[in-house]
């Protein structure tokens, strides 16, 4: 990657970023989180490196969510699943995105958030296209009840590996005062509040992520491969902990219950489908609150 290309990608990710998930953080917030899963003799592990901000604006009406996100993906082959090797440049994808989302009530029952996310994701073997962009986002209704809600919705969201909108569809409520729970699709999960400082969490999500291969790759004098598409369901632990009002560190261990990693070509077909097996994921996040507010 020559020197032009690196700076277009540091000037672009000072104004654009990702958001990671429809449901936001609601403080002033700055986050880095790092994940891995470790390859096995013929399959492909990964390092995923993220660097996140978050920041609501009040308005008159409702509220304006906004989020700046720069994520690296590093594919770890092993050397026998490599086709040839001009795959050198389909080992490493980056998303740059932003994500503005508004929020506001209906009535005193319901509530809606429509959200807006450019994405910019890619190989960056050569210069940006309007292939390398994609345009995320999504709409979701709540209806509250005395101590638990319901939403319904649909989002199209690439860092879940889909390029396609999937129904939202979740159930919230609390259990006790220590308890809390959210039951649906995509993603589930059960959080026990064990003080103010301590939190564990069990949860089952997808993750992975959708990107273009710049310089095409190809696996025969036929097949030309032009997007790279990573996807996973993973369930797991969750333990974060608050050092003080401002820093909180996250330490995450999943087990990938399923995986798919393939190559597509412009029509969306696979051109080459890697050996992946189902794997452990292994993360830790840091994250400071600059609005010295515990969440």
């Amino acid at each position: 990657m020559n020197l032009n290309m690196r700076f277009k990608i540091v000037l672009l990710s000072v104004f654009i970023g990702f958001n990671s998930i429809i449901a936001q953080d609601n403080n002033v917030s700055a986050g880095v989180d790092f994940s891995f899963v470790p390859e096995h003799s013929n399959s492909v592990g990964f390092q995923n490196k993220v660097v996140s901000i978050n920041f609501p604006v009040k308005i008159k009406s409702g509220l304006l969510l906004n989020s700046l996100q720069f994520s690296n993906y590093q594919m770890n082959y092993d050397s026998d699943l490599k086709m040839n090797t001009s795959f050198i440049d389909e080992d490493t994808f980056k998303t740059i995105s932003y994500s503005m989302s508004y929020i506001n009530s209906i009535n005193n029952n319901w509530s809606y958030l429509v959200e807006v996310k450019p994405v910019l994701s890619s190989n960056f073997a050569t210069d940006i296209t309007s292939n390398d962009f994609l345009l995320n986002g999504g709409i979701i209704l709540t209806k509250k009840y005395e101590s638990s809600s319901f939403q319904l919705g649909a989002i199209k969201n690439s860092s879940y590996g889909f390029n396609s909108i999937i129904p939202v569809i979740a159930f919230n409520g609390n259990l006790s005062d220590k308890v809390s729970y959210t039951l649906g699709i995509p993603i589930t999960e059960l959080t026990y509040k064990v003080n103010q400082t301590n939190t564990f969490k069990t949860y089952i999500k997808p993750n992975g992520f959708y990107a273009n291969i710049g310089n095409e790759a190809f696996e025969d004098t036929t097949s030309i491969a032009e997007k790279a598409r990573f996807q996973s369901i993973v369930s797991g632990i969750n333990f974060s902990h608050s050092i003080d009002d401002n820093w909180k560190i996250g330490l995450d261990v999943g087990y990938q219950i399923s995986s798919t990693y393939e190559l597509l070509d412009k029509n969306k077909n696979s051109v080459y489908e890697f050996q992946t097996k189902n794997n452990v994921n292994v993360g830790v996040s840091l994250k400071f609150n600059l609005l010295n507010n515990k969440n």
